[in-house]
C-alpha cells in the first residue's frame, strides 16, 4: 500500500533538478547526481525491505522509513533551488 506513494517521492527528487539552467554549468554534473540519487533511492528502498524481513520490523516501519527520509532531502533541495 505505501510503494505506489514512492513515485511522488520521486517527483520530489526530481524537482529540484528540473529548474536547471542550462548556462550555469556543470550541467552534466547535476544530471549525473540526479540519477545517483534517483539510483539510492532505489536501492535504499529495496535494503531496507530485506532488512525489515531479518530483523523482523514491522512492516510500516521498513516501508516508510526510506520514503520519509529521501522526501526530507527533496523538500530541503527544493527550498535551497527556491532561495538560490
Amino acid at each position: 500500500m505505501i510503494y505506489p506513494l514512492t513515485l511522488f517521492v520521486m517527483v520530489a527528487l526530481a524537482l529540484p533538478f528540473a529548474y536547471l539552467h542550462a548556462r550555469a554549468g556543470a550541467v552534466g554534473v547535476k544530471v549525473f547526481g540526479g540519477i545517483m540519487l534517483g539510483l539510492s533511492f532505489h536501492l535504499s528502498n529495496t535494503l531496507f525491505s530485506h532488512v525489515g524481513l531479518l530483523h523482523t520490523w514491522p512492516p510500516i516501519i521498513s516501508a516508510l522509513v526510506p520514503g520519509t527520509l529521501y522526501l526530507m532531502v527533496a523538500l530541503l533541495a527544493l527550498r535551497w533551488v527556491d532561495r538560490h
